[in-house]
């Protein structure tokens, strides 16, 4: 039996899932406008991929990952041209890579070109049943539930980026004065901050810094909401300058509110926050001050409650969890639950702190979405 259509009638999850459950081998080709994409499947699990697009080519990825300099890359595609030998092997031979970096960077590759492929919204797809390249390729057994939740996590992340980048003509200018109180910068938003000078288009700067180009989007939007840059170039700089607003009546209260549930003092700052809603029941820092007190009490349960040596593993179905309006850092923590890891590996490798990992755990423990063994 064949498969073929278009991602528009039926969503790239449907389409792995059901060459899994099927056991499947052979080949996937996905057309969009210009590019051509290649997943090969082993006995229902990811082999690897393959891409036309030049950013997705393995040179960009050994790039990006400080593996490679422009020059030696260039000398490298020479070398192949010349001599019909696998780049791979010519590296190897060079003494440039081992074959344990070879083989991450092919990994990489091939899930990056899967990962993009969760953007798209058209393109036709045929599954071509057996048939697997006349070369020999690695296969790396992707895990199909894990790369699609990934997908679905990176897809997700598309979305908010680019309600803030629209495309990759935007130009982004630093935010100097907040920049200063940052300081000292993680080593990415110091190398993106560097390109970041109020003229130069978001697509330049992802051309000329050393990581993929989700990573450099996703890095942006963190810079942005983090108000390290704005949206605009120089020219459309307008300054505002203030000596700040009046103080208000009550402020001495919620600066002491917020300091308790700051310091996990919740029953001192429930009775304080008893006082305010009497007092300034229309005050919206009132309002946002108890939402920041539910959540401060609801992180004291999850750090009670969560054992770090517990291994979670999921109470629903793939299809189901897909479905649900997960926030991004929910979309990663559910995305390592393999049944396998356990609680403080997966916090280990988690791009934000231990609480929240903690908080994501209590709140997928009451939903009926993890379970833990």
């Amino acid at each position: 039996m064949g498969l073929a259509g278009n991602l528009s009638t039926m969503s790239l999850a449907e389409i792995f899932q059901w060459l899994a459950i099927g056991s499947k081998t052979g080949t996937l080709l996905v057309e969009g406008t210009g590019i051509t994409k290649r997943v090969f499947f082993e006995s229902g699990a990811i082999a690897s991929a393959n891409s036309s697009d030049p950013k997705e080519l393995m040179g960009q990825f050994l790039i990006s990952s400080n593996k490679l300099t422009d020059r030696q890359l260039r000398v490298a595609l020479e070398m192949q041209s010349r001599d019909q030998t696998m780049l791979g092997d010519i590296l190897l031979k060079q003494n440039i890579l081992t074959k344990d970096e070879l083989l991450d960077i092919l990994r990489t590759a091939s899930e990056e070109v899967i990962y993009d492929l969760f953007v798209w919204t058209e393109g036709d797809f045929e599954f071509h049943d057996g048939k697997m390249p006349d070369r020999e390729i690695v296969n790396f057994n992707l895990d199909v539930t894990h790369i699609i939740l990934e997908g679905v996590r990176r897809a997700d992340e598309w979305g908010r980026i680019r309600e803030v980048f629209p495309d990759g003509a935007t130009i982004v200018r630093p935010c100097v004065d907040n920049i200063v109180d940052k300081l000292p910068l993680s080593r990415n938003d110091e190398r993106l901050l560097r390109l970041v000078d109020g003229e130069r288009m978001i697509e330049s700067i992802a051309m000329d810094v050393r990581l993929t180009r989700f990573d450099v989007f996703k890095g942006l939007l963190d810079l942005f909401e983090a108000e390290l840059i704005e949206v605009g170039s120089y020219e459309e700089l307008t300054f505002h300058t203030g000596n700040g607003a009046k103080q208000d009546p009550i402020a001495a209260m919620l600066t002491t509110t917020k300091n308790l549930i700051d310091r996990g003092q919740t029953e001192q700052a429930e009775e304080m926050l008893s006082r305010l809603t009497k007092m300034a029941p229309q005050n919206p820092q009132t309002k946002n001050l108890e939402d920041a007190l539910r959540e401060k009490q609801f992180e004291t349960t999850a750090k009670a409650m969560i054992r770090l040596e517990a291994v979670p593993e999921l109470s629903m179905s793939v299809d189901a969890i897909t479905r649900l309006p997960l926030s991004p850092e929910e979309g990663f923590v559910v995305s390592r639950v393999n049944g396998i890891w356990d609680v403080q590996s997966i916090i280990k490798i988690a791009p934000f702190d231990e609480t929240v990992s903690l908080k994501i755990f209590k709140k997928f423990l009451d939903d009926g979405v993890v379970r833990f063994k």
